[in-house]
């Protein structure tokens, strides 16, 4: 508990490794008679367990509870919603200049699969990480680095968070070079970074771009029939960009020109 307590951000991070190597491990080397499921919850959910656990023994409830606080922040101007729309944009627009590149027909789009596939892809993923990720951490990097470094910090360990992934039989990351994954995470960071710090810590954005990164892999790839590697290859030169002009036009230190970097406050 006391080492919780003096060091809460680094407490964070080792529960968020532990859970998800754990969980990980489990499936890769089938060690318990555990249904996945359950495993796969655990692990995506690992960072906002951490978040929980960190904040119940350093703030307690009024410290989880100003956490959640940041789900209700909504009224944040329509440019930021289509900011984290555009990121599935960019996917498709890459996606369907392959396509016709390679003079391949678009496929029959079933609506009602897109919309599944959102619901689905909200909760594992989205919805059951940003609280630990953009709530919890993000801040408290901010606290010590400017947003810049903060953002590529938290980047590079969200992306070596998700190692595991590539040694489980059948997941989307065991056939795709972990080197284009890691670019693509970090970029997508630095984005969200630039979203939160504008939107006064705003979890809802975080979790919105979260939602239509992970959806427009997934459209690109299942719906379009984009191979993979390809879809990647284009997708992460093109987050790349995008996080490039984020960095020009915003500037390293608030990753914002109107408002300071959201940090940590003490309660």
């Amino acid at each position: 508990m006391g080492i919780i307590k003096r060091h809460p951000l680094i407490s964070f991070f080792v529960i968020v490794f532990a859970l998800m190597y754990l969980a990980g491990s489990v499936i890769i080397f089938e060690l318990f008679a555990i249904p996945e499921i359950f495993l796969w919850i655990l692990g995506s959910f690992a960072p906002t367990i951490a978040a929980l656990i960190v904040l119940g023994i350093t703030n307690g409830k009024p410290g989880i509870k100003k956490l959640f606080k940041h789900f209700l922040i909504w009224r944040v101007g329509f440019k930021w919603y289509f900011a984290a729309v555009l990121i599935a944009i960019i996917s498709i627009i890459v996606s369907l200049a392959y396509l016709f590149s390679q003079n391949l027909t678009i496929p029959t789009i079933p609506i009602l699969g897109l919309f599944l596939m959102l619901l689905m892809g909200l909760f594992l993923g989205p919805l059951s990480e940003e609280g630990g990720w953009s709530g919890f951490a993000l801040p408290r990097l901010q606290s010590k680095y400017n947003a810049l470094t903060a953002s590529l910090i938290l980047g590079v360990l969200w992306a070596v968070w998700h190692v595991p992934l590539w040694f489980v039989p059948g997941s989307p990351q065991s056939s795709m070079p972990f080197w284009l994954f890691f670019i693509a995470l970090v970029s997508l960071r630095l984005i969200m970074g630039w979203a939160y710090n504008n939107t006064k810590g705003s979890l809802i954005i975080a979790v919105l771009f979260h939602l239509f990164f992970n959806f427009g892999n997934e459209f690109a790839v299942s719906t379009l029939g984009v191979p993979i590697n390809s879809f990647l290859y284009l997708a992460t030169g093109a987050l790349v960009i995008y996080a490039v002009l984020v960095i020009i036009f915003a500037g390293p230190k608030n990753l914002s020109r109107n408002n300071e970097r959201v940090i940590h406050q003490s309660i």
